[in-house]
């Protein structure tokens, strides 16, 4: 138990602040539904929808301010009129006939007549094998039904369903009325029997998953995918045309003919769609063609619940919030633009495919939530991150500040007992000349060994000038050569001790500025290198000149020569090249790092060539000014 109280005291609460945050925002997200939002989306999908294409087996004909000019008639018509417009329809055997309207009781015997004959035509037609229906509206007052004369010929209700009280609540038409009290409208009547007469099987109510029921209404209802779209597909005559036969013989044979009004100065006539949801732009008559042309070819849209919605949302928001957490901030814009445009184009994709609706707004939501929650955390974390190695740099700084200190000091006070211990070891050599050979060579030892160690501790203090870049330049014109020439001088005893020969060949050079302390101390290390490492009885040669850029110095030897590795790594700070002689020879390993050093602060360049057994190269190059 102490364990378990032990853990969570430990466990580091604000590593899960985000992912808190993610669920509690997800969880109110989940609350609200967003429908104008989604209608955006949804409306996009059906503008977009170019899978569907014209049909010429719909016909409107519609009943206008044009045909109320041209025929000297007002809407409502006269059933002389409609007679004569049914004759012509008629004569050509259309499959099925819709008509939608306002038809009253005849005024006169005249009217009357015109209203049986009427009604026998259509009896004899639809006797014949045709197929006719009334669409009937409902109001306020029930359902307005056709004439007694015609009822028996068949009616169901024409139905507009606008999302006034449901969903976006715009006044758009997204949704059909199937059925209704039990009673089947217009629109799934005429597709089932035009299913029937080309052999495929009739839609049942029940076996349609588009399909719901709400029992205040006390119908059902689908959403359908305009597949005639802004009706640009269906052939569209005006009335008169018809009535006074401007159109091809059989133009209507085999077809659904809807008849209906189309006033534009009847706003009752006309309903919005997603093409036009500003204002009311499309014909009712024409969003019935579209509804039964859904019905026709099962063009019907599935609502995928909003659970998997949900579940969906939070999932991504998991996989989104790790990767955000983890990945660079530019590559996590990348995925979450990514997630968002592909949720668009899958949504997309299954709609076109399979009529299937995904609620997208709670994913895309999600996804900026996400986003704009872990972002921040993530800059939080990274300025912790950075004010952290700040603080770990400054801490750094003052711990290599006082190791300078340190080092400096303790050089210091090092080379006074050191030069002390030589001073006193000469002094008794002097003393002791011609005495016991053992003491006599004993001292010189004493006297080369604080030697190398001066040297050591003066390599060490240069090396933490350079460190703390606490090095200047005492630049003076000066002439190389006479640089070199001292050089050579101070060496030429200890090449003697080896057996080897120092060459000069110093061309005319001009006076260049130059710091002669550490010029010096660079041809100084260079040479003694060689003649340390080089072998007994070898040559140095040493060339100088120059041109408009550079002056040159050229240092090399016929000696034992190094690798490629040890070429690769000759200035690197306590390198050491391995080999039989370097095991006997002392040294720092820093000589070369700040003969490159000193090379570079006076704006120069050095490079080595070297070949095993061949020897070895050094080339300088100081600014000719």
């Amino acid at each position: 138990m102490k364990k378990v109280f032990k853990f969570f005291k430990d466990l580091d609460y604000t590593k899960y602040y985000p992912a808190l945050f993610t669920i509690v925002f997800l969880l109110v997200l989940f609350q609200y539904k967003f429908p104008t939002i989604e209608a955006i989306f949804y409306d996009l999908r059906l503008k977009t929808d170019f899978s569907l294409n014209k049909d010429d087996r719909i016909v409107l004909i519609k009943i206008d301010e044009e045909s109320d000019e041209f025929l000297g008639e007002s809407y409502p018509y006269t059933y002389t009129t409609y007679l004569k417009l049914f004759r012509k329809v008629l004569k050509d055997k259309p499959a099925i006939i819709n008509f939608f309207g306002d038809l009253s009781a005849p005024l006169n015997e005249r009217e009357a007549n015109s209203l049986e004959l009427l009604h026998d035509e259509i009896k004899a037609y639809v006797k014949q094998g045709g197929l006719y229906r009334y669409g009937t509206e409902l109001d306020a007052w029930g359902e307005r039904l056709p004439p007694q004369q015609l009822r028996d010929l068949g009616y169901s209700p024409a139905i507009v369903n606008i999302d006034s009280k449901l969903f976006a609540k715009d006044d758009v038409v997204r949704r059909m009325v199937l059925n209704i009290s039990g009673e089947e409208t217009l629109s799934f009547w005429t597709a089932n029997e035009w299913r029937i007469l080309h052999g495929k099987e009739p839609l049942i109510l029940n076996n349609l998953k588009s399909a719901y029921y709400m029992p205040e209404a006390d119908a059902s209802f689908s959403l359908f995918r305009y597949p005639l779209r802004k009706l640009k597909h269906v052939e569209k005559l005006p009335v008169h045309r018809v009535v006074v036969g401007n159109i091809p013989p059989g133009y209507f044979n085999g077809k659904i003919v809807l008849i209906g009004p189309a006033y534009i100065s009847n706003l009752g006539h006309y309903a919005k769609t997603p093409f036009d949801k500003d204002q009311r732009r499309s014909p009712k008559l024409e969003i019935h063609a579209n509804m039964t042309k859904s019905l026709i070819e099962n063009k019907l849209v599935y609502a995928i619940p909003m659970w998997v919605t949900k579940l969906i949302s939070m999932l991504i928001g998991i996989i989104l919030s790790i990767v955000i957490s983890r990945i660079q901030p530019v590559k996590g814009l990348v995925t979450t633009v990514a997630i968002i445009f592909s949720t668009v184009l899958i949504s997309y994709l299954i709609f076109i495919a399979f009529g299937l609706w995904l609620y997208i707004t709670h994913i895309l939501l999600t996804v900026f939530v996400v986003y704009y929650i872990w972002v921040p955390f993530r800059a939080i974390g990274e300025y912790q991150r950075r004010y952290k190695i700040q603080e770990e740099t400054k801490l750094l700084k003052r711990v290599e500040d006082l190791k300078q200190n340190f080092i400096s000091l303790m050089s210091h006070d090092l080379k006074t007992p050191v030069a002390k211990i030589a001073g006193v070891a000469d002094n008794m050599l002097q003393k002791n000349r011609g005495g016991e050979t053992y003491v006599h060579e004993g001292l010189k030892t004493i006297i080369d060994s604080t030697k190398e160690l001066n040297n050591f501790i003066t390599s060490i203090l240069d090396l933490t000038k350079v460190e703390s870049r606490n090095i200047s330049l005492n630049l003076q014109s000066k002439d190389v050569n006479k640089v070199i020439d001292d050089c050579v001088n101070s060496l030429s005893y200890l090449a003697r001790s080896k057996e080897m020969k120092i060459n000069t060949e110093l061309g005319p050079l001009f006076p260049i500025e130059i710091d002669t302390s550490l010029v010096n101390r660079i041809i100084s290390n260079i040479v003694e290198n060689s003649i340390k490492y080089a072998g007994i009885g070898k040559v140095i040669d040493i060339k100088t000149w120059d041109d408009d850029t550079w002056v040159y110095i050229e240092i090399s030897d016929n000696g034992v020569g190094m690798g490629q590795n040890d070429v690769d790594n000759i200035f690197e700070k306590f390198y050491r090249v391995k080999n039989d002689a370097s095991h006997t020879i002392k040294g720092s390993g820093l000589g070369l790092y700040l003969v490159k050093y000193f090379v570079e602060l006076h704006g120069g360049e050095i490079s080595v060539t070297s070949q095993i057994g061949e020897g070895t190269s050094f080339l300088i190059k100081f600014l000719n000014k």
